[in-house]
């Protein structure tokens, strides 16, 4: 049988067969028998920490990810270099996780004395696998993700669930992201990123010369998007959608000045509301009533959030015990952590998600924690490549807007648990513990690895007068309607009533002056 008959071939026995023979010796020429390598090593780091046995639980779910996932994305022929990115920055999160979960094992071992402590670990894992993969099944099949009547449910969807958020989340430190369904959370905001790129991608990536109209409905629906976030007060993942927001303005929209402006607006945006932050203040602490009132209790708060944010990232010692305990804990386990790691474990709060690369340097030292930014370095330069060499504009957005996103969100988190910027409540992906954020990670990577394959339809095949705010026939008829109606009726010429006005008072005036 020829090769081109192979590929011609449905997933029949043969052509599973085929492609597993085909995976198998790939397998032997790449680097992953060097991952499961550092997979099975990976266990001696643990159980020197005593999670061993923990880790033990994990390694068999880890290892069935890694064969499984190399072998789809064989099939799809996908790119092999983001799964290995991927997969090693998995396996440095579980390895992390199991020594941290150890810990609380130690402090309150009566916990898990019946129930599996990774259990929720290993279900997130099955979860977030199961939807990377569904995520790259539904971006090969379906070409109606790029159309502009889905970019329109897209947006309906994922405004809405802001709303919904807004309504019904309850406050988790003063910020309203999480919603609870029975005995689940949920957190809405990851749900946003994934909607926000498709949202952008369709826009911007569906023409090589966007129209007017689109770029301002990119515009109009970021601004509310970003509206929304503040409401809900949830800063970091605002933080991640501007720069998002930059990057498709820069990447997606030819004229430069547009880029030039938008930063322009945005610096002066940012300008006018320290100013009014500031007088807005001055007028709560000398008016009573002023204070009292609701819209500016919920502006000074929020802007009160991010000032002390600035304020304790540059002076943490001004409150060692509140705002600035997090940064000064954190810089406390990068020194105790060295090079190698240590021992020593010192009470960092937050340590599973927002401070969970300082707690990587201090048990895994700080060569695991390069290892990590050199990881995600590599796998953002692994889809600039994909961006240039990928020759449909929409596939481009689609692998620019997450690869960005998983970028940007490392650098944010980084930057702030590491003091070189403000700290902002976001995760690592695939390092630090949450399930909302681990499972849209998973997803992103699914994303990622579909653009990279051989898609076979093109977003710039739709039509690209098509707009978002399509006018309806309904609409048009009544437009029409009120038109002939208004030809019909007579209306006053206005230049004539003026005339007639200004010449009676001349008149009246005149006879004023022949009477005296």
């Amino acid at each position: 049988m020829s090769r081109m008959e192979k590929k011609k071939m449905t997933f029949s026995p043969e052509r599973i067969k085929w492609e597993l023979e085909r995976s198998f010796y790939s397998f032997k020429t790449s680097p992953l028998l060097a991952i499961c390598l550092l997979q099975a090593g990976a266990f001696i780091i643990v159980h020197a920490k005593g999670a061993g046995k923990i880790y033990g639980d994990m390694f068999g779910i880890l290892l069935a990810i890694t064969l499984t996932s190399w072998f789809l994305t064989s099939v799809i022929h996908g790119n092999q270099k983001i799964l290995i990115y991927t997969l090693i920055l998995l396996t440095i999160g579980t390895m992390l996780q199991c020594i941290m979960k150890q810990e609380q094992i130690l402090k309150n071992p009566e916990i898990y004395q019946k129930a599996n402590p990774v259990a929720d670990l290993q279900i997130q894992y099955m979860i977030g696998f199961l939807m990377a993969v569904a995520a790259a099944g539904i971006y090969l099949k379906w070409k109606q993700i790029s159309e502009m009547k889905m970019c329109r449910v897209m947006t309906v969807i994922s405004i809405g669930i802001s709303i919904l958020t807004l309504v019904f989340a309850k406050s988790v430190g003063n910020v309203r992201n999480w919603i609870h369904i029975g005995g689940m959370s949920l957190q809405t905001t990851e749900l946003i990123k994934i909607l926000y790129v498709l949202i952008a991608a369709a826009l911007l990536g569906t023409s090589e010369n966007p129209s007017k109209g689109r770029i301002r409905t990119f515009y109009g629906i970021s601004m509310i998007e970003f509206l929304l976030l503040m409401m809900q007060s949830e800063f970091g993942t605002l933080l991640l959608l501007i720069m998002v927001f930059l990057t498709f303005v820069f990447l997606l929209i030819p004229d430069l000045k547009v880029f030039l402006k938008t930063i322009g607006v945005m610096g002066i945006l940012v300008v006018c509301t320290m100013v009014t932050g500031m007088q807005i203040q001055k007028l709560a602490d000398a008016n009573a009533a002023v204070a009292a009132n609701g819209l500016i209790k919920f502006f000074l708060s929020n802007y009160g959030k991010i000032s002390n944010r600035f304020v304790y990232w540059l002076h943490p010692e001004k409150d060692p015990t509140g705002l600035g305990y997090q940064l000064l804990k954190a810089k406390e386990s990068i020194v105790l952590g060295g090079w190698f790691g240590t021992s020593s474990v010192t009470d960092l709060p937050v340590k599973t998600s927002d401070l969970v690369y300082p707690a990587l340097i201090q048990r895994c030292g700080m060569i695991f924690a390069l290892l990590v930014f050199t990881v995600f370095i590599l796998m953002w330069l692994e889809g600039m490549r994909l961006f240039v060499r990928k020759q449909d504009r929409y596939h481009q957005a689609v692998g620019a807007g997450f690869v960005f996103m998983l970028f940007d969100q490392t650098l944010i988190i980084i930057g702030g648990s590491t003091g070189l910027c403000p700290l902002t409540g976001i995760t690592l992906p695939f390092i630090s513990r949450g399930g909302s954020s681990l499972m849209v990670s998973f997803t992103m990577v699914g994303f990622l690895l579909a653009v990279s394959s051989n898609v076979k339809w093109k977003g710039t095949e739709n039509n690209e007068k098509d707009e978002f705010f399509k006018e309806s026939a309904g609409i048009t008829k009544c437009f029409a309607h009120l038109c002939h109606l208004h030809d019909h009726i007579s209306h006053p010429d206005f230049r004539t009533v003026a005339r007639s006005i200004g010449g009676g008072r001349q008149a009246e005036d005149k006879s004023k002056r022949t009477d005296l």
